[in-house]
């Protein structure tokens, strides 16, 4: 081994070299596999515009395609494959939770194991599964844990949300460690342009659910503000699940003559309970049955950050964002473990544009520095403390009225102090990786909203702490992982010229060098060279005004190139996911949305040699809601069909094989109904 989509207006915010010799290597996908689509999105485009009686555009989409969320341009001149995630769009689906609501984009699988996103439950996108590929953001803030470089889901309820940004593809030029997949960036809710405004809801379901939650926004003058709280609480679909959780948010801005100041502090707490594993005899005769180990998590969070923003003339821009988190946990399971995060941080960045030749360019540079601290105390204590100092620049150049280049680069220093008593050798000590992240990518855009694309990226993800260190006597820390290098192309094309036909395909092809898994022959993380190849489908269309239609289809292909593994699938990665809706406007304020998640060819956690049948399964979901003056009262109803399924397939791990299947069940047929107010 190498050492080493669719929405109406939104905004989004936007890789140590291995050699050139990997560029050589590269095979794009024939061009009949986009050529078909490219040309009915353009015909229908073209066809559109010579009509009279058309049917009316959609928006302009746009993209903040850097580190720090101010800077915005048109969707069709970002070169990756985009979505947006509106809060209407959010309003009208059933999804309970964050997980749910993004599986209904394309590549994305929940692996929750539980059944209310509870815990850093982890998820699928662009071929990583066992371990987290993408990096998540909070307003512009990494959130992803130190432990296992996941995140906690409800920290962020879905009330407390303006719209989500899912950008895919290696991102690391712009937004450093983790984002090798993608990166996820969640916006919260935004002031109201009037002195005050406001929101109330409530809501009730089977299982022991509700939660009430709340919103206070306004602005005067140069003073803004945003204020939002919830409380939920589930029973659980099986016996010992329980789920119970506070949120607190608070962003008050004010705009001087010096710059926007906007301070923002962010709280969670919750309480959470797992039922454990099922055998398949268990799973057969009851799913709703507690396993053999009751686990127990407690979680705290408090987060804080200030950004700051200020424009010098139209040609200058200066971002900055400092921020510090506090993140308590304690499980209770097979020991008692007690676990600390503290991080903190910032991120300076400046964008400078010009117009060389009559060409708009806007170059973008800057540093961030960030202190991750994990600390967890169990059968013994395991330490792993990390500081990473980066730089990065990136300019983007129209070199014709259709055409620009983006390229750019980051350099991270990481430096990282590990105390692993279960290892051996144990280890006390540090390491220091150094990491370039280089980037370059074409854009044209053939017709109006509508692109194609071409990127070359090199993205990196460092070990997490739960890679390198363990608090369970159970398993072993490794403390000679390195970073997983993804080398990345990838081509696409999209149009949004018209509500008849919209749609994008994409399709990327990464090798990886020292690609983290967990190997249970090991009792320890272990790293491999794998290959991930996919391609990406997503469709749109409104043919009447009381219509809308979405349908996704991702197929992956993610498998060890070298190892004890070599050619075998890695694990809990489906090899397709399709999931659509269609939304309904039967009369005035009336919305009913139904959807569906289809997920196969994906493989038990633990059977990586893959001998066990790969799991699959299909969901239903639906809602209707009802908008009344400052009035929405809605019903939802998941897994309608009350399918038998899982989001987590597992096996135990003898070795010799064989492995043996076990179960977490997924929730039954479930249902909420809700009201809501604004004023």
């Amino acid at each position: 081994m190498k050492s080493a989509n669719n929405s109406q207006r939104s905004v989004v915010s936007g890789q140590e070299s291995a050699g050139r010799e990997w560029l050589g290597s590269l095979r794009f996908p024939p061009s009949s596999i986009l050529y078909p689509l490219l040309a009915v999105l353009s015909s229908g485009a073209a066809a559109q515009e010579t009509k009279t009686n058309a049917l009316v555009q959609l928006p302009a989409l746009v993209v903040t395609a850097t580190r720090l969320p101010e800077q915005t341009v048109a969707v069709e001149k970002v070169p990756a494959n985009v979505s947006v995630i509106t809060r209407e769009i959010i309003a009208a689906s059933p999804a309970f939770t964050l997980p749910e609501l993004l599986s209904q984009q394309a590549g994305f699988s929940s692996l929750d194991s539980v059944g209310f996103g509870g815990q850093t439950a982890p998820f699928s996108l662009r071929g990583y599964g066992d371990k987290a590929g993408a990096l998540i953001l909070v307003d512009g803030v990494r959130v992803n844990d130190a432990g296992l470089g996941f995140f906690l889901w409800n920290s962020v309820p879905l009330s407390a949300i303006e719209r989500i940004e899912v950008i895919r593809g290696g991102a690391s030029t712009t937004y450093g460690e983790g984002a090798a997949a993608g990166v996820i960036n969640i916006i919260t809710k935004e002031a109201a342009n009037k002195p005050f405004s406001g929101s109330l809801g409530a809501s009730v379901g089977n299982l022991g659910f509700y939660q009430g939650s709340f919103s206070v926004s306004g602005r005067a003058n140069a003073f803004s503000y945003v204020v939002t709280g919830s409380r939920n609480e589930w029973a659980g679909w099986r016996d010992g699940a329980n789920y119970r959780g506070w949120n607190f948010l608070a962003k008050p801005s004010i705009e001087t003559p010096a710059g926007r100041f906007t301070l923002s502090y962010q709280f969670h707490d919750e309480h959470s309970e797992n039922p454990d594993i099922l055998t398949p005899a268990q799973f057969a005769a009851n799913p709703r049955q507690r396993g053999a180990t009751q686990f127990l998590f407690e979680q705290e969070l408090h987060r804080g950050w200030i950004a700051y923003h200020k424009s010098f003339e139209d040609a200058w821009t200066v971002n900055a964002k400092a921020f510090a988190t506090k993140d308590s946990g304690f499980n209770v399971g097979f020991a008692n473990i007690t676990t600390e995060q503290p991080s903190y941080g910032g991120t300076l960045q400046v964008d400078w544009k010009t117009e060389p030749g009559q060409r708009a360019n806007t170059l973008t540079f800057g540093a961030e520095a960030v202190r991750q601290d994990f600390t967890q105390i169990g059968f013994g204590t395991t330490v792993h403390d990390s500081s990473t100092l980066s730089f990065f620049v990136q300019d983007t150049l129209q070199i014709t009225p259709k055409l620009s280049l983006a390229a750019g680069t980051r350099f991270d220093h990481r430096s990282t102090f590990m105390n692993v008593p279960f290892a051996f050798p144990a280890f006390t000590g540090s390491k220091e990786n150094n990491v370039w992240s280089p980037k370059g990518s074409l854009n044209y855009e053939f017709t109006e909203k509508s692109s194609a694309w071409v990127s070359l990226s090199q993205a990196y993800r460092l070990p997490s702490a739960n890679d390198v260190v363990s608090a369970d006597p159970r398993f072993f820390g490794n403390p000679a992982l390195v970073p997983v290098n993804a080398r990345t192309v990838e081509i696409g094309v999209r149009s949004q010229a018209h509500k008849l036909l919209g749609g994008g395909l994409t399709y990327y092809r990464s090798w990886v060098d020292d690609d983290i898994f967990s190997d249970p022959a090991a009792g320890a993380a272990g790293s491999a060279d794998a290959l991930r190849t996919g391609v990406e489908l997503s469709l749109n269309s409104q043919p009447a005004e009381w219509v809308e239609v979405t349908f996704n289809a991702a197929y992956s292909d993610a498998h060890f190139t070298s190892g004890t593994y070599t050619g075998q699938r890695q694990v809990l990665v489906p090899e397709w996911q399709l999931n659509g809706g269609v939304n309904f406007r039967p009369a005035p304020g009336w919305l009913w949305r139904i959807e569906t998640i289809y997920v196969t060819g994906q493989r038990r956690f633990n059977d990586l040699p893959n001998l066990l049948p790969a799991n699959t399964y299909a969901v239903v979901n639906t809602k209707l809601s009802h908008q009344w003056k400052h009035l929405t009262t809605y019903a939802a109803v998941n897994n309608l069909l009350d399918r038998r399924y899982e989001q987590f397939p597992t096996a135990t791990f003898p070795f010799p094989p064989p492995s043996l299947p076990r179960h977490n069940p997924a929730p039954g047929i479930n249902f909420q109904a809700g009201v809501s107010a604004t004023f």
